[in-house]
């Protein structure tokens, strides 16, 4: 029989990626959202317009079918979980966490690092949270609250690729090109990212494994602002600007750190280098900035 998934949040960036993969293997696929992004499946996937903020719209909506998985990428506090799960009963259920779950951001970063069974359960709204505090809860939740569901919440760092809508990375790129001033306070430090592609295949993988709990995906390895930039140099033959009073860069005050993906690695998900993909996005990224 096939297999019935619920994707939430499934019309942009990995979330995109995150569909195109379970159609690939076949699966029943109803994407749930707001209904103000348009999306590429055409008659390949069922559509429902609802309100995540709404329990009425909730019930209402998402329980005149039942699924074997639901992929949740627009859960952001333990409200919003408490909400679903009232009223749609997975038997799979995975959803997009963040590496802000983690109180300190430094090398190596284990899953173990954030106990989410030992953090208390807030229950508000997801805009009355910060954005690392709500994701905090909603792993609370699903840990104490559901500890029978079947359930997998997956820690991200920086989710990067061509069609990025919050344009952070790209930010760093456009302005050496268009030799604007940028501030800068972290530019030799150490990040990790991932590729929206891979992503969203690692979100589909999760959703026919029993892993349970916490897990990190993240690319292997890691890239400082200076080593983009440097690469960007090489390739336009500019130099950025830099000023105090310039434009602050979106990956200001982030330390150094890294994403240990060795239980991703366990469970038979390997992630690829991100030195094999970054630069062929730099690439990417510098000439689209060329060409406004």
């Amino acid at each position: 029989m096939t297999k019935k998934a619920l994707v939430l949040g499934g019309t942009r960036f990995f979330g995109k990626q995150l569909v195109y993969t379970l159609l690939e293997q076949g699966i029943a696929v109803t994407i749930a959202t707001r209904g103000k992004t348009a999306d590429p499946f055409g008659e390949q996937v069922k559509r429902l317009v609802f309100d995540r903020t709404s329990e009425s719209s909730i019930k209402e909506v998402l329980t005149k079918e039942t699924y074997d998985i639901v992929f949740d990428n627009i859960a952001y506090s333990a409200q919003d979980v408490a909400h679903l799960l009232q009223h749609v009963t997975p038997k799979r259920y995975v959803v997009t966490s963040s590496m802000s779950v983690y109180p300190v951001l430094q090398p190596n970063l284990q899953e173990s690092d954030f106990k989410p069974e030992a953090y208390d359960i807030r229950l508000a709204e997801s805009n009355q949270l910060p954005y690392g505090e709500g994701k905090q809860t909603v792993e609370s939740i699903l840990t104490k609250t559901y500890p029978d569901l079947s359930a997998v919440f997956v820690r991200f760092p920086y989710v990067v690729g061509q069609e990025d809508y919050t344009q952070r990375f790209a930010f760093y790129l456009d302005k050496l090109v268009q030799q604007e001033p940028m501030a800068i306070d972290n530019l030799t430090h150490q990040m990790a990212f991932v590729d929206a592609e891979e992503a969203g295949r690692f979100l589909a993988f999760l959703g026919t494994s029993d892993f349970t709990g916490p897990i990190n995906g993240a690319s292997k390895g890691t890239i400082s602002i200076e080593e983009i930039f440097a690469y960007a140099t090489a390739k336009t033959g500019k130099v950025p600007v830099f000023a105090e009073n310039g434009v602050k860069g979106p990956y200001n005050g982030t330390p150094d750190y890294s994403i240990n993906t060795t239980q991703a690695d366990a469970i038979g998900f390997v992630f690829s280098d991100l030195k094999e993909w970054i630069y062929q996005l730099c690439d990417w990224e510098i000439d689209r900035a060329a060409q406004k």
